[in-house]
């Protein structure tokens, strides 16, 4: 895949997950949110850099410091450089948490059997049914709202209903040909049944109806049982990231 297109799903990618607060610095887009997720929360290099990297890198440290938060830069592969990661490592920093995007075309989800119902929802009623699903701390609730309240892109919330019982939820955000898919949650006592794949097939019907041809989503790369559904439902790897945390230095 072309680096144009590439730069184009992680463009989009941004854009449906955004910070509430950012700021560009010479062609890094420094990210803020709070709570615990690293994409809205850490330094992404998107273009060449005409600064010391050095320099910069500090400079990013002051800023976060100023916010109470930890420095993280997170890397795709298409955008390191040798340069890059060597001054990473010379300020003291080491990779992490290696994610993969994958795609695929976009199809037609399958038919929904009676007893199955598909909802949009709103934020609100959104968000009570996922925390049936799942336990999230209240800071990083209010920080996860925060980044639906900023989506400008068209957005999605929807919920999979078995006989009027929530089993699984799921976000969309279209935006021209492109159709990302987060927050895919499936009830402890529902899954291995099919139904995070009719929630994915939901998903993709809303953004074909809205022109999106290709999907993307982000997985970590040691979310085994996520992958592996995804592999089955034709996703493969377009690109790869990573974070950087600096090391911490023992006293001893």
């Amino acid at each position: 895949m072309e680096k144009n297109l590439l730069l184009r799903i992680e463009e989009a990618a941004l854009n449906a997950w955004p910070a509430p607060r950012q700021v560009i610095y010479d062609g890094w887009l420094l990210r803020f949110a709070g709570g615990h997720s690293k994409r809205v929360n850490s330094v992404n290099p998107l273009y060449p850099t005409t600064m010391p990297l050095q320099e910069k890198i500090h400079t990013c440290e002051a800023i976060y410091a100023s916010l109470g938060l930890p420095c993280l830069f997170r890397v795709n592969e298409f955008i390191a450089t040798p340069q890059l990661t060597q001054a990473l490592q010379q300020a003291g920093y080491t990779p992490f948490d290696p994610t993969y995007v994958l795609g695929r075309n976009l199809v037609m989800g399958e038919d929904l059997h009676a007893d199955l119902t598909v909802l949009e929802m709103p934020a609100e009623d959104w968000f009570r049914m996922r925390d049936q699903f799942m336990r999230v701390p209240a800071p990083d609730r209010l920080a996860h709202e925060a980044i639906v309240r900023s989506i400008v892109p068209e957005m999605v919330l929807m919920g999979l209903f078995v006989g009027g019982k929530p089993v699984a939820c799921g976000m969309g955000v279209a935006e021209g040909f492109l159709m990302g898919f987060f927050s895919i949650y499936t009830a402890a006592t529902w899954r291995r049944k099919g139904y995070g794949r009719l929630m994915m097939g939901a998903l993709s019907d809303w953004g074909i109806e809205r022109g999106a041809t290709y999907a993307y989503l982000q997985v970590e790369g040691d979310n085994h049982p996520a992958l592996a559904m995804y592999a089955r439902l034709g996703f493969e790897r377009i690109y790869a990231y990573e974070y950087y945390r600096k090391r911490v230095v023992s006293s001893e």
